[in-house]
C-alpha cells in the first residue's frame, strides 16, 4: 500500500484520499489484488474515521468484502471496536446481508466478535440489520450465548440478548465439547448468570456434555465458593422431574408414597418457584438476624436498667417500703426489695430471650448458607419461638414489678388472655384441617395399595 493512503486511512485524513484518487484513480482498485494484506478501509474501519470510510465506499463498495489474512472484513474490525457509526456504514451497503455473515478465520462473524468484546450497541446494531446471523455458529460451535458467557460481563450481555431478542432456541445448543451455556456457566462459577438461566423454562438442566457431566456435576467437582451451597441446592431442584411430566412408578411402596406427598405438596414447582424459594430464605435470614440483634438489644439493656429503677442513694429505707435487709444500697434495684420473686423471675426470662437472641445471631452469620430444611435452621426457627416466648413473660413480671396488681390483672391479664383464647381457636382450626389432609392422603395412598 502508498505510505501516505496508509497514513491517511490511519488518521482518517479525507482530503488526502481524494488528492491520492486524483492523482491515481485506480489506487484502492490495486489494493484489491492483495488479500492477505490490510486495505484502506480495514484501517480506517479499525480507527472508526466514518467520513473516510464512505469517501472509499464511495469509490470503491467491493473493498467491503475483502479480508485480510485473519479472515477480517472491514466491518469484523469496525464492530470489534464499538465503531457504531462505522458499522452502521458499512451495513447501508449490505443489502444481501453478506457482510453480516461473513467468517473470519475462526468461524466468526461480526456479532460474534462483537459479543466477546460487549459492544452493546453494535451488538443491536448488527442484530436489526441480519435478524439471522444470531444463529451463526463458530467454528468450535459457539453461539453468541456462549460467547457472551465467556466475556467479562456475561450477566449484563446475557440479559439483554434474552430479554430483546429470539435466542431462547439456542438454551441448549452444544459447542464442540458438548457443553451449553448452562455447564459454561457451572465451569466458571458464575452464578448469577446461573440463576438469570434458571429462571428460563427453555433451558435443559440435565443435558450432559460430552463428558457426560450435567452443570450440577461440574459445579460440585470445581473448586468450592462460600455461595456454592444456594446454587447448587437450586440445580437440584430445578433437575427435578415437572410435575405434569411425571409418571408414578410401581417400584415399591416407599418410591409411590413419596411420589405421592410430592403431588399432593409440591403442586407444578416451577424454576421460578425455585428461585423464589431462596430469595424467600435470604429475606428471612436477614429479619430474623434484624430481630436477633434487637432483642439482644433491649435484653441487655432491661437487665442492667430493671423496671422500677435503682437506688439512688444508701441509707435506711423508707417506712413505706418493706425491706428485709433493713437498709437500701445505691445502684441496686428497688424491685429486689420490693418484690424479688417477680425480680427473679423477670431476669430468668430476660437471660433466656438474651442469650437465645445472641445463639441466633451467631448462627446466621456463619459463611454457609442456609437450606430450607437442614438442622440449622430448625435450630434458628426454635430459638425464635424461645426468643418470643422470653420477650412475652418478660413483659408480664416487668408491667408486674411497676403496676399495682388490680389495674395489672385488668389491663394486662385480660388482653393476654383474650389474644390466646383467639389464637388458640385458630391453631386448633389449622390443626384440625392439617390433620383431616393427612387423613385424606393416608386413605389415597392405602387405596392405592389395595387396588
Amino acid at each position: 500500500m502508498d505510505e501516505r493512503l496508509f497514513e491517511a486511512s490511519r488518521k482518517g485524513e479525507t482530503s488526502t484520499l481524494l488528492q491520492l484518487i486524483e492523482e491515481d484513480p485506480l489506487i484502492l482498485e490495486d489494493n484489491t489484488k492483495h488479500a492477505s494484506l490490510e486495505t484502506p478501509l480495514h484501517i480506517s474501519s479499525l480507527h472508526g474515521h466514518v467520513h473516510f470510510v464512505n469517501q472509499i465506499l464511495t469509490q470503491n463498495p467491493g473493498l467491503a468484502k475483502t479480508v485480510n489474512n485473519k479472515g477480517y472484513s472491514p466491518l469484523h474490525l469496525a464492530s470489534a471496536n464499538a465503531h457504531l457509526e462505522t458499522v452502521q456504514e458499512l451495513l447501508k451497503i449490505d443489502g444481501r446481508h453478506e457482510l453480516c455473515r461473513r467468517k473470519d478465520g475462526k468461524g466468526r462473524v461480526p456479532l460474534h466478535l462483537a459479543v466477546i468484546k460487549e459492544r452493546h450497541g453494535v451488538v443491536e446494531a448488527l442484530i436489526m440489520a441480519c435478524p439471522d446471523s444470531i444463529r451463526e455458529i463458530t467454528d468450535k460451535r459457539e453461539t453468541i450465548l456462549h460467547l457472551s458467557v465467556k466475556s467479562e460481563n456475561g450477566c449484563e450481555l446475557l440479559g439483554r440478548l434474552l430479554q430483546g431478542f429470539k435466542v431462547k432456541e439456542m438454551l441448549n445448543s452444544k459447542d464442540d465439547e458438548g457443553n451449553t451455556v448452562l455447564h459454561l456457566a457451572a465451569l466458571r462459577k458464575q452464578h448469577e448468570v446461573m440463576k438469570m438461566l434458571l429462571l428460563q423454562p427453555e433451558l435443559d438442566v440435565n443435558a450432559m456434555n460430552s463428558n457426560e457431566l450435567k452443570a450440577l456435576d461440574i459445579l460440585l467437582k470445581g473448586p468450592k465458593q462460600s455461595n456454592d451451597e444456594e446454587i447448587v441446592h437450586m440445580l437440584h431442584l430445578a433437575s427435578m422431574p415437572k410435575l405434569e411430566n411425571q409418571a408414578l412408578s410401581e417400584q415399591s411402596q416407599a418410591n409411590d408414597a413419596v411420589i405421592e406427598v410430592d403431588v399432593k405438596m409440591k403442586d407444578s414447582t416451577s424454576k421460578r418457584d425455585t428461585t423464589d424459594s431462596f430469595e424467600w430464605i435470604g429475606e428471612m435470614r436477614r429479619g430474623t438476624m434484624v430481630m436477633a440483634v434487637l432483642i439482644a438489644t433491649v435484653t441487655f439493656e432491661v437487665a442492667l436498667n430493671p423496671p422500677g429503677g435503682v437506688w439512688q442513694d444508701a441509707g435506711s429505707a423508707d417506712s413505706d417500703v418493706p425491706n428485709p435487709k433493713g437498709s437500701r444500697r445505691q445502684g441496686k434495684s428497688i424491685a429486689e426489695d420490693v418484690s424479688p420473686k417477680s425480680l427473679t423471675w423477670f431476669l430468668v426470662w430476660d437471660s433466656i430471650g438474651f442469650l437465645a437472641s445472641m445463639n441466633i445471631i451467631v448462627l446466621l452469620t456463619s459463611p454457609s448458607k442456609l437450606k430450607a430444611k437442614s438442622i440449622r435452621w430448625e435450630y434458628v426457627r426454635l430459638m425464635m419461638w424461645v426468643v418470643i416466648a422470653s420477650v412475652h413473660m418478660v413483659f408480664l413480671y416487668g408491667v408486674q414489678i411497676i403496676t399495682a396488681s388490680y389495674v395489672f390483672k385488668r389491663a394486662v391479664i385480660a388482653p393476654f388472655v383474650f389474644f390466646y383464647g383467639i389464637s388458640g381457636l385458630l391453631a386448633l382450626r389449622s390443626g384440625w384441617s392439617l390433620v383431616t389432609e393427612w387423613r385424606d392422603l393416608a386413605k389415597d395412598l392405602w387405596t392405592k395399595k389395595n387396588r
